[in-house]
């Protein structure tokens, strides 16, 4: 089992509006070594990486040939949309999702098992990129699902933030004022986030 987590290699292409969601993905899984965005020829359109970059786009070059085969026999055969592919060797395994046509995300993990939250992470990297990259259409932006508790009182459970749902872990702190309510909350992440309930209109937002 991975328990040390290489520190993330410097950058060396510019920040972008999807940095945030593949730094977040290699960081959250110890066994990512690389996450690379790419297009339809295989082009690094943004990356994360531990290991080299050099590594990582070539990780999603190589990966692009068998995504192009594999749409082509699904188109031929009926198959419907490659959603993506799961290459494993016998040190480690790569793993892609479809983002939109002709974009893809690729992880590259130190090992032959993705465990179920490997799969998830990657699958909400993929949706925050297509987000990012307005790929989205009407996809929900940000919602709070909450109960009524039998004091009266609205507790959030879940915070779904650009088509990506997190459960609410743990309430930190509540504060009542004249008609809004204030929620510090932890999700799963861990991430702190602070939300506003309007009382009279019932909707929340964040801070």
């Amino acid at each position: 089992m991975i328990t040390r987590r290489p520190p993330m290699r410097a950058r060396e292409l510019d920040v972008t509006g999807f940095t945030e969601a593949l730094e977040t993905l290699v960081a959250a899984l110890p066994e990512a070594e690389s996450a690379t965005f790419i297009d339809d020829e295989g082009e690094a359109v943004d990356l994360a990486a531990r290991v080299d970059p050099f590594e990582a786009r070539v990780a999603g070059a190589v990966l692009s040939l068998p995504l192009h085969l594999a749409r082509s026999f699904a188109r031929k055969t009926g198959l419907g949309q490659v959603l993506g592919l799961w290459v494993v060797g016998d040190r480690r395994a790569a793993l892609t999702r479809r983002v939109g046509d002709g974009l893809d995300v690729v992880l590259v993990i130190d090992g032959t098992v993705a465990r179920p939250r490997v799969q998830e992470a990657l699958c909400e990297a993929a949706e925050l990129l297509r987000y990012e990259a307005a790929l989205a259409g009407d996809a929900p932006g940000f919602e709070v699902e909450a109960r009524t508790l039998a004091s009266g009182s609205v507790r959030p459970v879940a915070v779904i933030d650009r088509g990506v749902r997190r459960e609410v872990h743990e309430v930190l702190g509540v504060l009542h004022e004249e008609s809004v309510t204030h929620v510090l909350v932890r999700t799963e992440g861990p991430r702190e986030l602070l939300l506003h309930y309007d009382r009279e209109t019932r909707r929340w937002r964040r801070g």
